[in-house]
This record gives C-alpha cells, structure tokens and sequence, in this order.
C-alpha cells in the first residue's frame, strides 16, 4: 500500500530536518577537547558523521635580512605548525571515537567557508582574545555570512556546563529572515529538548496579536511544545553611549544571556547578523556582543 501524498511530505520534511554530516574545527589548545566532546555527543544522538578540521593560518616568518635567516626561520616555523597539526590530532583521537581529522594550512578561512557550505553543522570554540588560537582574522564572521550552514559555538569559559547542553533551550525570536532560518534550523534540538522558551524583545507596549504565537504555533506542526516570553530591552544611559567602547545592541545581548542564566537554559538559538552589510564592516549589533559575551553554547545562523 502506497503511502498518501501527506505522509510523503511529511516524511520529506522530517528528513529535511536531519543532522548526517557534522564538522568540529579544532586547534591544538585544551580547550578544544571539550568543544570535540559536546559535537560527538550531538552527532552520536543525532545519528550524524562527525569530522574534525584543523584550519589555522600558518605562522608568519616576518621579514629577515639574509637568504640564510629567512630560510632557517621558514625551518623553525614550519616545524612548530607541524608539531600544531600532531597535538590536534592527538586531541581528536583521545576522544576515542571514529572522527576524521584533517588539517588546513594557507587560506584556512577559505577552506573552512567551503566545508561548511557541504556540511549541516558546523561545531567551533568561541574565541578566547587573551589566548589566540591561530584562527585567521575574521573567521567567525566569514562563515556566518558565507558558510551557509548553522554554527554551534561553545564558550571558552572553562566553567561553562556542557553536560546538559540542548535539554533547556532558550529561542531569541524577531520577525526577520534569520531567526526564522535559525529556528528551522534548530528543529533536531529542539525536538530533543526537555524544556523550550521562546524570547522576543520589546521596546514599548504594542498592538494587535503576540508575534510569537506564529513561530509557536509553526514548531507544534513539527510537535514541539514551548512557552512565550517578552523582555523589555533596557534604554542605554547617556554615559554608556559616550563610552568608546559602546556596542549598539549590546544590551539585548547582556539581557538575553541574563534570562538564560536566571532560566537556566543551557542553549541560545537565535540569527546571527541580521543587517545585510559586509561582514568586515559589522562593528556592533546583538550578535559580535553575544559572540564576545556568551556564557552558554549558541546556536547562530544567518
């Protein structure tokens, strides 16, 4: 008996909503073996081939005075970017599972944007500025523009709970292209997860039907359940306007992780850059804050 055309869209968007191919970028820091542990835990519940990408830039020579300098330089740092590669390798084969490893030299950017464009998650380290990893300048922004595909980021901060990541998610919601991406994106998680809230902000009160009734009653189709909550985003005082470290929006990112600690979420999933400018030129905004600030992993797409 033939399966009625309902049935085989149903079947078609519940495939669609599936993780297969995921990618972890690694560095040689310790710090790397727990952001390869939580996207083996997700590939393993997710059924999903999980691979591992070692993709820094080489290091720099500099400029020397002599042939022989120059040439016993490239020696010296051809062997250190070497020893990188081994000690990644090594921290991806402790996990002791079947993860692929490769390594990425020279345009590493470039050839992170490409493996992302053929994978469907793709799973890295927030970046730490007091520890540089060798990620080249830009990276971050670079694949959440061009890469196509979800970015998991986990936070640096050694104390951060990866344990339970994706039972208690906290969905940032505005009626614009990259949250409703970000969202279909999250629906493997979502539908996994114990518990679900769906956050919006408002600056004054307003009228007419509550906006997150659509994308709630959207993820029921897909038998999601989850509550609604609005935050009122704090007016930035003169002072911290005049600050020259002032970032526009960086109040509703302090206010979003504020409520995931206060809720205990121990997952953001929210759109990342959503103002169609050169990724170069994105100075300020909710995402470069909650990618600077985050306390819990976050889920970005674009």
């Amino acid at each position: 008996m033939s399966a009625s055309p309902v049935q085989c869209l149903e079947d078609e968007m519940a495939a669609s909503s599936k993780i297969k191919s995921m990618v972890v970028h690694v560095n040689d820091k310790p710090r790397s073996a727990q952001v390869v542990a939580l996207a083996q835990r997700f590939a393993q519940a997710l059924g999903a081939h999980l691979a591992a990408v070692h993709a820094v830039a080489p290091s720099n020579t500099g400029a020397y005075l002599s042939p022989e300098a120059a040439s016993l330089a490239l020696d010296l740092h051809e062997g250190e970017d070497q020893r990188r590669v081994q000690r990644a390798a090594e921290l991806v084969k402790a996990a002791g599972a079947d993860i692929s490893f490769r390594s990425e030299m020279g345009d590493s950017a470039e050839a992170m944007v490409q493996i992302a464009r053929n994978c469907d998650l793709l799973v890295m380290s927030q970046q730490d500025p007091q520890v540089p990893d060798g990620s080249a300048d830009g990276l971050i922004g670079r694949l959440l523009v061009s890469g196509g595909c979800p970015i998991l980021f986990v936070p640096y901060v050694n104390d951060t709970p990866l344990a339970r990541c994706g039972e208690r998610v906290l969905v940032a919601w505005t009626d614009k292209r990259e949250s409703a991406r970000a969202l279909r994106d999250a629906l493997p998680f979502l539908q996994r997860a114990k518990h679900i809230e769906l956050v919006r902000f408002s600056e004054s009160a307003e009228l007419g039907p509550e906006p997150l009734l659509r994308p709630q009653a959207y993820l029921r189709l897909h038998g999601i359940e989850c509550t609604l909550k609005v935050l009122h985003q704090r007016e930035p005082s003169l002072g911290e306007r005049l600050m020259s470290s002032f970032m526009p929006d960086a109040s509703v990112a302090e206010a979003l992780l504020s409520h995931a600690a206060d809720s205990d979420s121990d997952l953001i999933v929210m759109g990342g850059y959503g103002l169609t400018r050169l990724w170069e030129l994105v100075l300020g905004g909710v995402t470069r804050s909650m990618l600077h600030s985050m306390t819990v992993p976050v889920l970005m797409s674009h």
